[in-house]
């Protein structure tokens, strides 16, 4: 190791080198590749926590990284948290660097997330473990019996976001992660988006039915599509219960900011904080006979 390295930096990575891949302990070549190392965080945090070691062979001995792919690495690393951790990064994920007399190595620190915030989900809905020294998917459980509390009729509700997903393509990962905590809400809803029906038929006018007989609507103003303020407009003068959604970085006008939003950093925490609010809208909307569609 470089002599600059401290002892104790030093001996930390001579032993977990030494130790071979484990539940805790992931070696790479390199990481460029944002969907593993999604899987293996994801992994690591819905388990005991663990570092992944990158710029080391499948044995532990070091091969060193480029400054380029380390750059890489440590990018691809955050970018992977960031879309994972309802607050971002949590107490205590690190990147650290080393150096070996090959060059330069990292490791990511992964801590064990509270049993409370497991399982940490991907984007797309997916759970990973470890088992030994491997990154596995968990099967999905069944979605939830609709709860008695929340009665059992099916409940119509309107999803108002933008399209533009070209633009953003994340917006795909919102709405799985809306259909997810609808799922998971325990309420019977059928989900009505504009773009998924299919038929011949005046747009403006079906968008307007659609939205005035639906039970609930959630209104995600991310990218402050025009769409969204205009189907917004609609359930509030229809009296539609509504649901406003936007990511943290959006910039919504002063009339419209004064009413209550669920702000969010990414899918995972979309989903989370869904819940509630859907379970309350699904209640309130069964004190009152179905609308005429």
């Amino acid at each position: 190791m470089a002599n600059y390295m401290s002892p104790a930096a030093r001996e930390f990575l001579r032993e977990t080198l030494a130790g071979g891949e484990s539940e805790l302990v992931e070696f790479k070549h390199n990481l460029n590749n944002l969907k593993v190392a999604v899987r293996l965080i994801a992994g690591m945090a819905n388990s005991k926590g663990g570092v992944i070691i990158v710029g080391v062979d499948d044995n532990g001995d070091p091969i060193g990284l480029s400054q380029n792919a380390l750059a890489m690495a440590r990018g691809t690393a955050l970018r992977a948290a960031e879309s994972l951790f309802p607050n971002h990064a949590p107490p205590g994920l690190a990147i650290q660097d080393y150096l070996s007399p090959e060059g330069p190595v990292i490791a990511i620190h992964v801590p064990a997330l509270p049993e409370q915030m497991k399982p940490l989900r991907t984007a797309d809905g997916s759970v990973y473990v470890r088992r030994g020294s491997e990154t596995l998917k968990e099967v999905s459980s069944p979605p939830p019996e609709p709860d008695s509390g929340l009665g059992n009729r099916e409940l119509a509700i309107f999803v108002a976001m933008s399209f533009q997903e070209e633009r953003e393509p994340a917006l795909v990962d919102y709405y799985e992660a809306m259909k997810r905590a609808i799922g998971r809400s325990g309420a019977r809803f059928r989900i009505d988006r504009v773009d998924e029906i299919h038929g011949d038929y005046e747009v403006t006018a079906h968008i307007e039915k659609m939205i005035t007989t639906a039970d609930v609507m959630i209104a995600d103003f991310t990218l402050n599509s025009p769409n969204v303020y205009y189907e917004a407009g609609i359930a509030r003068g229809a009296n539609v219960y509504t649901i406003r959604t936007a990511r943290k970085d959006t910039d919504i006008p002063f009339d419209v900011r004064t009413k209550k939003f669920i702000l969010y950093a990414n899918a995972t925490q979309l989903e989370e904080s869904l819940i509630e609010p859907l379970q309350k809208a699904a209640a309130e909307a069964n004190k009152y006979p179905p609308k005429k569609a």
